[in-house]
């Protein structure tokens, strides 16, 4: 008894252990200008595999919203695919054993611009179904937009609200991307406009009824429902994916976001940005509060130091191209943090930078707490 007791205690934590677990709890604010990011640690991918889902639910998204899973060492896409994309729902990433290498030892920034993360989750990729409804003749992908395949009506029978269309691809080229398109050869939606094409294809997620009811418009049977085109791969075949697990309510581990604060009259932040010691954090502030300002004006930026390093340093660089210190030095000029407040004071050369891009903060061994903008009277 005992030990029927035991296997069944066992096959109950498997169970539990394979639902959707939230790793980050929102809101975070993804504003304007790619200025806004947070950093998923990579202490939730320690036990993870490829195959592997991570789940971003959102709101507030602008109709030019965009999103983009970055690595904290280059600041560019963990792949290709995941560089820059549109946002039209919750969106997604698949994790590699490429992608895992680099998450699980820097963890991986989510930004973008124009929406508002609510809640991000990891699930295991045996909790996505996939059944292929579309299997060819494959269709090779001209650099003019001008090839596609039609798909009849009767592969999206079984297709709901929250299922993913899988595009599974072959001789992927660099910035390969993919229109889905309904039978009248528009977008289903903004963000099937030209979606990256990873090696093995993409995933596409139907988040609300808009597109659903274009494919279900197309009519029956035979009828085509939707075109697929694009540049630079060969369509293979397609898939419905469904997740048929249960999110689990256990946050235990989970991530909280930063406190956020509605900016008060001068604020250019106030909230918790965090600057650790691998030198990854930043923070992007548009040249826009910046265009009534004169030389007699400063910016006062406030912190706490951290104890994981033993260094604290700021700078202040152009927010455009290579991040040039805002002084013109041809090398970055860091302040030694004390835990004072710092004041950045403005010449002629550094007020018109910013006041045509901005500013860009970036540092080591601190969080910021709120920066000001005060105007001389």
């Amino acid at each position: 008894m005992r030990q029927f007791l035991f296997i069944l205690s066992c096959f109950i934590f498997t169970v539990a252990s394979a639902d959707e677990v939230t790793i980050l709890l929102g809101p975070k604010t993804i504003g304007p200008g790619w200025k806004d990011n947070i950093l998923l640690e990579g202490r939730h991918f320690a036990k993870s595999k490829a195959g592997d889902v991570v789940t971003v639910y959102n709101d507030e998204a602008k109709r030019t919203a965009q999103a983009a899973f970055q690595d904290p060492a280059t600041w560019q896409g963990v792949a290709p695919e995941y560089g820059c994309f549109n946002v039209g729902g919750p969106f997604r990433m698949t994790l590699t054993d490429s992608i895992i290498n680099k998450v699980r030892e820097r963890g991986v920034f989510i930004g973008g611009h124009d929406y508002r993360i609510l809640r991000v989750t990891l699930t295991p990729g045996e909790e996505f179904q996939e059944a292929i409804v579309w299997r060819g003749p494959a269709k090779q992908m001209k650099p003019d937009w001008s090839a596609s395949a039609e798909l009849p009506a009767s592969c999206f029978k079984t297709l709901k609200v929250g299922d993913g269309l899988r595009l599974h691809a072959s001789r992927v080229e660099t910035d390969a991307a993919a229109k889905i398109m309904d039978f009248t050869w528009h977008a289903l939606e903004p963000a099937t406009d030209g979606i990256p094409v990873g090696q093995d294809g993409c995933t596409y997620y139907i988040n609300d009824d808009t597109p659903l009811l274009k494919l279900q418009l197309a009519g029956t049977g035979s009828n085509t429902a939707m075109r697929i085109g694009g540049k630079g791969f060969r369509l293979d075949k397609v898939g419905i994916v469904q997740f048929t697990g249960q999110r689990s309510e256990d946050l235990s581990r989970a991530q909280r976001a930063p406190k956020e604060y509605k900016l008060a009259p001068g604020e250019l932040f106030h909230g918790e940005k965090a600057f650790p010691k691998d030198w990854s954090g930043n923070l992007r502030v548009t040249a826009e509060p910046f265009q009534e300002c004169t030389e007699d004006d400063v910016v006062i930026v406030h912190y706490t130091l951290t104890g994981d390093t033993d260094q604290h340093a700021i700078s202040f660089r152009e927010n455009r191209g290579k991040w040039r210190d805002l002084s013109g030095s041809e090398e970055p000029l860091w302040q030694s943090l004390d835990g004072t407040d710092v004041v950045l004071t403005f010449d002629a050369q550094s007020l018109d930078k910013v006041k045509t891009s901005g500013l860009v903060v970036t540092g080591v061994g601190f969080v910021l707490t709120r920066i000001e903008l005060i105007t001389a009277q």
